[in-house]
Parts: structure tokens; C-alpha cells; sequence
């Protein structure tokens, strides 16, 4: 895939995060791509929301697109994700068998942002098997870095409760 649509992309996988963001999320985005590049959804957390701590945006996009589409793999498909994805997600990416994965924002930064503990890589998760994964970071970081300026990593569930006590 050529970089300009990769870049394309990308800016959308950053506005779903910024969307998550805006709506009380932790901010991240994500856009499914299907084998020849078409797009095929986008999705960002939404675990407040939904009261459901694995609506991250990579599950939801991956969920999403195969209920609608009645499968269970991706072979082939491009994941392009607002930051690294997490354990949980990397999981989710490896079973659907998802080929390409590109991120802006590494979890390196993502743990010096949060004062999070350092976890393991979406490569070292999502490459497991025989078949290896194109897996490629820091693509638009700054705009990437942009949707965690002041944002507070909190817990979801204080998060949850300002949010009942506003309505």
C-alpha cells in the first residue's frame, strides 16, 4: 500500500480517536481496509459507553465488519489503528489473521503519556505463528501525539460516573 493512502487513513483512524475522546473515551481509532485497499469500516472505543472493557476501536471494527460480512478471518485486511494496539487488541488482530497493521502512536509513548507500565509489543503478540504480519509504527506520530495533549489517563469507571452525574 502506498503511503499517501496509508497517511489517508490514518487521519481517519486519528479523528475516531479523537471522537472517543471527545465523548469521555480513552482516544483511540481504528479503520479496517479490506484486501484491495477498499475501506471497509471504522470504529473508536467506546468501553464507557457500552460498559464493556474490550470495546476497544481495533475489537470493534474487527467485530463489526465480520458480523455484517458472516466471517471470522481477515486474511489479507489492513488494520490501521490511532496507536499501537494493546494486548487485548493484538490478540484480536492475530485470530482474525489480519495482514497489515499500521499504527501512529507506539506504546513506548503511550506508556510514557499514561505513566503506564511498559507492555509487550503488537509485533511480539500478533507474530506468533508461521505466517508473519506487516506490522509498521510511528506512521503520522505528531498528529498521532496531538489527540493525547492534556488528556488524563483515569479510570474508566470515575470516567463512567462524572458522566451520570452531568446528565
Amino acid at each position: 500500500m502506498n503511503k499517501e493512502l496509508i497517511e489517508k487513513y490514518m487521519r481517519i483512524a486519528i479523528e475516531e480517536a479523537m471522537i472517543a475522546r471527545k465523548e469521555g473515551e480513552n482516544p483511540f481509532g481504528a479503520v479496517l481496509l479490506d484486501s484491495n485497499n477498499n475501506f471497509c469500516c471504522k470504529a473508536h472505543s467506546q468501553s464507557i459507553r457500552l460498559s464493556d472493557p474490550t470495546a476497544h476501536a481495533e475489537v470493534l471494527a474487527i467485530r463489526k465488519y465480520c458480523e455484517e460480512r458472516n466471517l471470522v478471518y481477515l486474511k489479507d485486511y489492513t488494520l490501521i489503528c490511532s496507536a499501537e494496539p494493546c494486548v487485548m487488541c493484538s490478540g484480536a488482530i492475530h485470530w482474525a489473521k489480519i495482514q497489515n497493521i499500521y499504527y501512529s502512536v507506539p506504546q513506548e509513548k503511550l506508556n510514557e503519556i499514561s505513566g503506564g507500565k511498559k507492555k509487550p509489543s503488537c509485533d511480539s503478540l500478533i507474530n506468533t505463528g508461521h505466517n508473519k504480519k506487516n506490522i509498521v509504527g510511528d506512521i503520522l506520530l505528531e498528529e498521532g501525539l496531538k489527540v493525547f495533549e492534556n488528556f488524563e489517563f483515569t479510570s474508566q469507571d470515575e470516567r463512567k460516573k462524572e458522566g451520570e452525574n452531568h446528565e
